[in-house]
């Protein structure tokens, strides 16, 4: 049977067997663990710095794009066509 691993709101790491509450062992991460963890966090980190300007810039321009789309008024809101907003997005 595998092991369910959960943290708490500390941080503390518990096991137990799937469907065995009230069994739980305080796990201790090794060295290799922590290791790990850190340099995962650290390209979680890096990876921020290049995506998201990316991203914001990306959402401006579909923004842009889709407003500059063939709209419609319609009791003071302004709709476009779905096909079209699929076109923009799919490009």
């Amino acid at each position: 049977m595998s092991k369910i691993y959960e943290k708490d709101h500390t941080g503390q790491i518990r096991s137990r067997k799937s469907g065995d509450y009230g069994n739980e062992r305080i796990e201790h991460p090794t060295t290799d663990d922590i290791i790990a963890y850190n340099q995962k966090e650290s390209m979680a980190k890096e990876m921020d710095k290049v995506i998201n300007p990316v991203r914001k810039q990306v959402r401006a321009e579909v923004l842009d794009e889709l407003w500059a789309a063939d709209k419609l008024n319609k009791d003071g809101y302004w709709y476009i066509k779905l096909s079209d907003a699929i076109k923009i997005i799919g490009e």
